[in-house]
């Protein structure tokens, strides 16, 4: 004889069917597509930008994926984090987390913006990020590319300098990353200071600054200070 459960498990299973042939009706219905897309958060991004990476317009409500809306937004370059909300019958949430730039960094005659973690991207707003500035000499740099916090971080010291805070003719301040071995150096009008690498970056401004102060009339074509235990100064 047939058992009670039989037929609870053939209702279970008719209503699984039924539910599997509603959504993929409600997937192919053309009444339930994403046509309106709400973007918060875009400062550094156009929405237009943000709409189409994410690639959300015209997708499935039932069928579309909110992950990978995600990841695909997480390939624009001033994005740090979104959040992606889709909901019925037509609608989808972008919520954006940018990056925050601590600096401008020039390379190959592009200027970008650039945040802690050292990536650097582009901007739609060109008064968004500080006025400190750094030189790269050692080539093109790309949208995206992440260079080495710490590197950044020690240029962003150097920026922040100001002629006050070394002597009376450090004028036209330039922090400059070059390609050879002298590394970052902080140029002035007609003297310049080589600092090399990004340790022991405070010490090596702390030296700097008192050989300044303790010299105020030298003539100097460089300071180097990339070896803190010995500094090399020139003319000697």
């Amino acid at each position: 004889m047939p058992s009670i459960a039989d037929p609870a498990r053939a209702l279970g299973a008719a209503l699984a069917a039924g539910s599997a042939l509603l959504l993929a009706a409600c997937a192919l219905s053309p009444f339930f597509r994403i046509e309106r897309i709400a973007v918060g958060g875009a400062h550094h991004t156009t929405v237009d930008a943000v709409v189409s990476a994410a690639g959300l317009t015209g997708a499935s409500t039932f069928s579309a994926s909110a992950a990978l809306a995600r990841k695909q937004l997480l390939r624009l370059p001033a994005v740090r984090d979104a959040e992606v909300d889709i909901a019925l019958p037509d609608e989808a949430r972008i919520t954006l987390r940018e990056r925050v730039p601590i600096g401008r960094w020039i390379a190959g005659g592009l200027e970008w913006f650039v945040d802690s973690d050292g990536v650097l991207f582009p901007s739609i707003d060109s008064r968004a990020a500080p006025e400190l500035r750094v030189t790269d000499e050692r080539g093109t740099r790309a949208a995206g590319e992440r260079l080495d916090p710490a590197l950044v971080d020690a240029a962003m010291k150097l920026a922040r300098l100001r002629p006050e805070d070394l002597r009376a003719d450090a004028n036209s301040l330039r922090v400059v990353l070059a390609a050879g071995a002298n590394g970052l150096v902080l140029r002035t009008a007609g003297w310049e200071i080589r600092f090399g690498g990004a340790e022991r970056m405070e010490e090596k401004i702390a030296l700097a600054r008192r050989f300044l102060r303790e010299n105020p009339q030298r003539k100097l074509d460089y300071l180097d200070v990339r070896t803190p235990d010995s500094i090399v100064v020139s003319p000697r």
